[in-house]
């Protein structure tokens, strides 16, 4: 098999990807975070799981595929479960997110972290289980542990972060490293991915990868394009709560110019 027939740099744009889908989302919980009704506050994570889990994990592993390839067959996708790999990362993160909620709660922490966790690794398995080739395919049993696990630690220090980070150097940090698992995390899955080609097989159904990854990749970057947007021209709360603040010493101050006018009507009037 070949993992790089494309360059190494699929590594470095894959990393890219992920720290973009990572950070963006975020910043999203920390808008949400922000929100005055519950509604608000769902969006805004909603807007965060397609960051975070459909370009952070999907859209980041789509690229590392694109150097993936073996030799003496022809590579398909399985329409169904690669799209269900697409959006499920996406839900996934999303449960997690209102599971662990906008406060610090070990329980609710571990307990988001464990969906997350289990989700990541069942979608990113059904990827692997998406391919096809002129043979057959299987996966060993040490490959699937390590998904798993790599998987339970990317999601803890993502919802760890989530509810932590403030600043953006520690956003960008934790971003760096949630992007980092996820591509060691794909990496152990495809590395433990094992092929039995057979030459008298006939081509094998399916789309290949660019017919997917066009797509995905145009709603990605709608996915990044959008909440960014939402966050540089949403409404900075605290300025809102100061407004109040500063407008009543003007008004004070008003009222003050207001009596003083009245005094200064009396007087001229008990002189006349």
């Amino acid at each position: 098999m070949i993992y790089f027939s494309m360059g190494y740099w699929v590594i470095g744009l894959a990393l890219i990807v992920s720290v973009a889908g990572a950070s963006c989302g975020l910043a999203c919980i920390r808008q949400s975070t922000k929100s005055v009704t519950a509604r608000f506050r769902l969006l805004w994570l909603f807007v965060a799981a397609s960051s975070i889990g459909g370009v952070g994990v999907a859209l980041s592993v789509f690229v590392s595929m694109l150097g993936f390839g073996v030799k003496g067959t022809v590579l398909r996708y399985d329409t169904t479960l690669t799209t269900l790999f697409s959006a499920l990362s996406g839900l996934t993160v999303f449960i997690s997110l209102v599971i662990t909620g906008k406060t610090l709660n070990w329980i609710r922490l571990v307990a988001g972290a464990l969906v997350m966790a289990g989700g990541l690794g069942t979608v990113h398995l059904l990827l692997l289980g998406a391919i096809r080739v002129q043979g057959s395919t299987e996966r060993s049993l040490v490959s699937i542990i390590a998904v798993y696990v790599i998987a339970a630690v990317a999601s803890a220090l993502m919802l760890w972060f989530s509810l932590w980070a403030k600043s953006v150097p520690v956003l960008m940090v934790g971003s760096l490293a949630y992007a980092v698992m996820v591509t060691g995390m794909h990496y152990a899955g495809l590395t433990g991915l094992q092929v039995r080609l057979n030459s008298s097989a006939a081509i094998p159904e399916g789309d290949e990868l660019f017919n997917f990854f066009v797509p995905f990749f145009i709603v990605g970057t709608l996915s990044l394009t959008i909440p960014i947007t939402a966050i540089l021209v949403a409404p900075d709360r605290r300025e809102a709560r100061q407004a109040p603040a500063t407008a009543e010493p003007d008004t004070a101050h008003s009222s003050s110019l207001a009596v003083a006018s009245r005094k200064s009507g009396r007087v001229k009037a008990s002189v006349r």
